[in-house]
């Protein structure tokens, strides 16, 4: 059975207020918390342990909501764990005046509650958009979207006024969204079982899991050397959530390989769009909409190989985001490291677009050519970054690449004519995009 009409979308439409009301007001609560004398190291700690259960919990709390028969529990659980936050932070700090140590015990505590409700609510909106929509990603993206801004409001409005009227609209929010969705146990999406079976079944899964964990880590180096100002951060926030509530009606219009295709690319060309000094900021702009526009196909793909476990679909894919953020900012990376990572990206996306365009389909040839291009466009880059980017070795280089991926396409489509086209097309138009680019880049900046 699968929900229609107004009561469908206005669930939707709540799950999706609430992503914003339950993001700003733990991300409140922890800077309300942070800002009450705690040191260097036990914000760390509050911020990490908050994080850790938010994110890294949430496939088995996917796996817990997929196997419940009234999922309204889901909500129910978060709710009170949120409530129970909230009010464990208001004894901290009426009891920090009596004994100071306890307050580092009941902050703790406190981001344990808040971690552990935030991860039950979000599977719970994932899994409900899901089930409702049939798996649809205009559905999925909207859902999606409103957390990033509930983070940024959070961040930079932390107060107790706005802390108390975000818990105050969950817990009503709360109680309506059940009678808005009473038979939500009997939704199931109709998806057919996944055509692969076993082992390409997890390859695709471990496909697009790494594929998020790229995209996270993008989406944090995408706007490094950006001055980020309250006003920035909130531009940032507003474009990321554009993105991930438009990228289900565009792969709808351009199917879904294509739109992944094209917005690697954008973002990649965006990437490159800097020198050591400037950092302009409409490309920073349109690349974090960019990767952002993926999130909701990534979800529907992976909500295809799981059918009728959407809760663990969308725990697995928030699960690795964290290292992708942490890696982001732990990672000391040069502007040469920087630009071999967006050359790469868009020699990908450029190749595998033209391999698509020539009418090619077969997933082997398209996984091949991203394989062989991580394989020698990384080298070459290096060896160029390196060693001096002659004309004499750039020629050598691209020629040895030229028929490094002819041989390699062989091995694909068994034509050496075939292969040798797909090899010189996809390195001429991928070369000649670049080039273009870095000109245009010298000329702008």
């Amino acid at each position: 059975m699968m929900m229609t009409g107004y009561a469908k979308w206005m669930a939707i439409g709540i799950a999706t207020i609430l992503h914003f009301l339950v993001d700003g007001l733990c991300v409140c609560c922890l800077y309300l918390m942070a800002g009450n004398g705690l040191d260097t190291s036990g914000i760390v700690a509050l911020f990490l342990t908050y994080n850790i259960l938010a994110f890294m919990t949430q496939p088995l709390t996917g796996w817990w909501i997929d196997r419940l028969t009234h999922r309204q529990v889901a909500l129910l659980t978060a709710t009170g764990l949120l409530t129970t936050a909230v009010a464990l932070q208001v004894a901290a700090v009426y009891l920090q005046s009596f004994n100071p140590s306890i307050y580092w015990f009941l902050a703790i505590v406190t981001a344990v509650l808040l971690g552990m409700g935030n991860s039950a609510f979000h599977v719970w909106g994932g899994k409900l958009t899901a089930t409702m929509t049939n798996n649809d990603m205009r559905g999925l993206g909207i859902f999606v979207s409103s957390g990033v801004v509930g983070l940024t409001i959070g961040v930079l409005y932390a107060s107790w006024w706005l802390l108390a009227g975000m818990l105050l609209l969950i817990t009503v929010l709360g109680v309506i969204t059940p009678r808005l969705s009473a038979n939500i146990s009997e939704v199931r999406t109709t998806i057919s079982q996944p055509a692969e079976t076993g082992t390409q079944l997890w390859f695709w899964l471990l496909a697009i899991l790494l594929f998020v964990l790229l995209r996270s880590f993008v989406g944090e180096i995408v706007s490094v050397g950006l001055e980020k100002k309250s006003d920035i951060l909130l531009l940032l926030a507003i474009t990321a959530m554009l993105g991930k509530a438009g990228g289900g009606w565009m792969a709808r219009w351009c199917g879904i390989s294509h739109s992944i295709v094209a917005c690697v690319g954008i973002t990649a060309a965006c990437m490159m769009f800097r020198n050591s000094e400037v950092v302009p900021m409409t490309p920073v702009i349109l690349g974090i909409f960019a990767i952002n526009c993926t999130m909701p196909m990534t979800l529907h793909l992976a909500n295809r190989l799981l059918p009728l476990r959407e809760g663990l679909s969308f725990g697995l894919l928030a699960a690795v985001l964290i290292p992708g953020y942490l890696l982001a900012n732990g990672l000391h990376l040069t502007a040469d490291h920087r630009f071999m990572l967006s050359a790469l990206l868009l020699t990908i996306a450029v190749e595998v677009g033209l391999l698509m365009l020539m009418g090619e389909k077969r997933k082997n040839v398209l996984m091949g050519a991203v394989a062989v291009n991580i394989l020698t466009n990384v080298p070459l880059n290096y060896i160029l970054l390196t060693y001096g980017n002659s004309l004499e070795r750039l020629i050598i280089g691209e020629l040895i690449v030229l028929v490094v991926e002819a041989l390699w396409y062989y091995g694909f489509v068994r034509q050496w004519r075939r292969a040798a086209i797909y090899s010189l097309l996809c390195n001429a138009t991928s070369f000649l995009i670049g080039l273009l680019i870095q000109i245009i880049t010298i000329y702008l900046l």
